[in-house]
């Protein structure tokens, strides 16, 4: 909080007494926001003691610095009561378009504290008419709100830094110049604003943020949105943007423009959000569609789409490969004895002791009641054979007698096997993966009858 009034005080007051661009509140209402924990008294105490150490340290006499910070106090426990009543934690991560409205009205709520008390206090300590000073506070305030604390809600959690600008697909990455095109498109928007001037300058950038809204997270959108506030923002009190001269009757032309900034921004925002909330649904979709329900492994379909494409990959880059073929043992008479919930449990035991031990890479799938499939790439028969037997002994591990509480154990004392049938395919064999699977299965059930819980590999 210290840094950001600061910046405030030493930078923007240049402009008038009260500061052009004041973040400190927007990023503590946001910190509270994401963090309700923080909202205790000792998080009130420490960000009190911040706004005065801002103020104390840019040389602010002891009246305007305690009159002028209770204005900002009060704007950021109206908001963070005002949430506290619509927006549900849960419902914090901006994740559900609504929560944007719910969010606006926060905002609103804020502004209105922060104006009130602070409006006064233009007019006694700086001669301000009343309703100039609650108009100003008001639209500067709302408009710092709307810019910043929907960022914060929406920032990533624990991401390295160079992912926080990754696009809105799951694999992320800046991969190509066309990636950066909407963020030219938005600098380029911004100098044209800057050189047409005029009314309308304001909206001039929206059709670049709305591009940037469909091809970038909403982080990156939101952030993106901003930094063009800001630069706005300064650009006009500057006087490099220029706006009609012509004032209103209680707002003039840079306080209007202010709000409008922000205002302009919301659109936008929505966009990002309304995106990012049916990404996320189609990556549910997606992965109901493709994954097992019980046991989070590929259903069958998708195993064997996927393997068929990587075995492809394989081949054509001259590479080895192998296939096994998994079931459990007895499985029928563990749904008989112990009742069909206790083989669902087995079934997602053993398909979580087979994924924890493959390698990155390897494809895991259920293609049958207790059947599971392994595609193992760039693997020889010797190394093949020894990923097998691994596997096998982590399966029969599940289960461990002496020990029934012991961390990853099952809940009965009854041993757990899986038998497994081994296909390998060398570098320069055109096997596919339908013959892979066959030859694997033979393998599968040679094992069944040489006495299960065991690993049998299949002939050429």
């Amino acid at each position: 909080m210290l840094p950001c009034a600061l910046f405030a005080i030493l930078t923007t007051r240049l402009f008038g007494p009260l500061a052009l661009f004041w973040p400190a509140n927007a990023v503590l209402l946001g910190m509270l926001l994401r963090h309700p924990e923080r909202a205790s008294a000792a998080g009130w105490l420490g960000a009190a003691l911040a706004y005065l150490a801002a103020d104390r340290l840019a040389g602010t006499a002891w009246g305007p610095t305690l009159w002028l910070n209770l204005a900002n106090l009060a704007g950021v426990a109206a908001g963070v009561l005002t949430a506290t009543r619509l927006l549900p934690v849960e419902a914090r991560r901006l994740d559900q378009p609504r929560s944007m409205l719910s969010v606006l009205v926060v905002c609103i709520a804020g502004a209105t504290a922060e104006s009130l008390v602070g409006g006064l206090a233009s007019a006694v300590l700086f001669a301000r008419p009343l309703l100039i000073g609650v108009l100003d506070w008001f639209n500067g305030q709302l408009a710092v709100y709307i810019i910043l604390t929907p960022l914060f809600l929406v920032a990533p959690r624990e991401r390295p830094l160079r992912r926080l600008l990754g696009r809105r697909r799951p694999s992320g990455g800046w991969r190509s110049t066309t990636d950066l095109l909407p963020a030219a498109a938005l600098a380029l928007s911004l100098a044209g604003a800057i050189l047409l001037g005029g009314p309308g300058v304001l909206a001039l950038p929206v059709p670049a943020l709305i591009w940037c809204a469909l091809r970038y997270t909403v982080f990156t959108t939101l952030l993106l949105t901003a930094l063009l506030s800001i630069a706005e923002l300064f650009a006009i009190a500057l006087g490099v943007m220029r706006l009609p001269d012509a004032n209103l009757v209680y707002v003039n032309a840079f306080l209007s423009a202010r709000l409008g900034i922000a205002l302009v921004a919301l659109g936008p925002m929505a966009v990002a959000i309304v995106n990012g909330a049916r990404d996320d649904l189609l990556r549910r979709l997606d992965h109901m569609a493709r994954y097992d329900h019980l046991t989070g492994v590929l259903q069958r379909g998708a195993f064997l789409e996927s393997a068929a494409a990587l075995l492809a990959g394989l081949a054509a880059a001259g590479r080895p490969a192998a296939v096994l073929m998994i079931d459990i043992d007895h499985f029928k008479q563990i749904n008989d004895r112990f009742g069909h919930g206790q083989g669902d449990r087995v079934l997602a035991a053993v398909a979580g002791a087979l994924q924890s031990g493959l390698r990155h890479g390897a494809l895991l799938g259920r293609v049958g009641g207790e059947e599971f499939a392994v595609l193992l790439p760039e693997t020889g028969a010797a190394e093949a054979a020894r990923a097998a037997e691994r596997l096998r002994l982590r399966v029969a591990a599940l289960v461990q007698p002496d020990s029934p509480d012991a961390e990853g154990a099952l809940a009965w004392p009854h041993a757990i096997t899986a038998s497994f049938g081994l296909a390998v395919r060398e570098a320069a064999e055109p096997d596919s993966l339908e013959t892979l699977l066959a030859r694997a299965d033979a393998a599968l059930y040679a094992a069944k009858a040489a006495g299960r819980n065991r690993v049998e590999v299949a002939t050429a």
